[in-house]
Parts: structure tokens; C-alpha cells; sequence
């Protein structure tokens, strides 16, 4: 058999590839700097919903949810900044109020 027999032989026996990258857009860059935006954006509402301080909860609120109250209780103490808001104040109560009875 000949050489040229040979190579034409392998041409027409191609193997396909098992998957194409043809959906990706013709313009890469486009792609890239879109992402990023995208990924400036969430990372900017995470930040800003982190700042603003939860919703205060009423002291029957906390009573009625005591594991919420711990979980507030320990944010608290571990924030000093946080003690003196209404949350903080109505959860302790609640925690002495379950603890102690609601007379002490």
C-alpha cells in the first residue's frame, strides 16, 4: 500500500470530539468583563445587606422563639456595639424571663 493510501485513509476516519465549545460567544473579552460586573454586583449587595442591622423583634417575639433568642443573646455579647439596641435588650429579658420566671 502506498503512503498517500495511507494518510487518506486516516483523514477520512476522523474522530469527533466529544463536545464543542461553538456556544461560547465569538467575543471573549465581552464574556469576561461581563462576569466580572456581574460578580462586583453580588459581592456590593452582600456587603450592603451585611450592614444593615436585623429587624428589631419584640420581648413576646422572643419568648415565643427561644432558640432565636440565644442566637441574638450570643451576637450580642460578642458586639459591644450592639448590646444597647432593642433586639439585644428584648432577648436577654426573654432568656431571664424563661430562666427565672417571669416575676424576678
Amino acid at each position: 500500500m502506498k503512503i498517500s493510501n495511507l494518510l487518506s485513509m486516516s483523514m477520512t476516519n476522523k474522530v469527533e470530539p466529544f463536545f464543542k465549545l461553538d456556544w461560547l460567544p465569538a467575543n471573549l473579552p465581552t464574556l469576561a468583563v461581563v462576569a466580572i460586573v456581574l460578580s462586583t454586583a453580588l459581592v456590593a449587595s452582600q456587603i450592603i445587606q451585611s450592614k444593615n442591622p436585623p429587624a428589631d423583634k419584640s420581648l413576646a417575639w422572643f419568648v415565643a422563639n427561644p432558640k432565636d433568642a440565644l442566637v441574638t443573646n450570643k451576637i450580642c455579647y460578642d458586639n459591644p456595639q450592639l448590646k444597647s439596641t432593642e433586639s439585644c435588650v428584648n432577648s436577654l429579658k426573654a432568656l431571664n424571663m424563661m430562666h427565672k420566671g417571669p416575676n424576678s
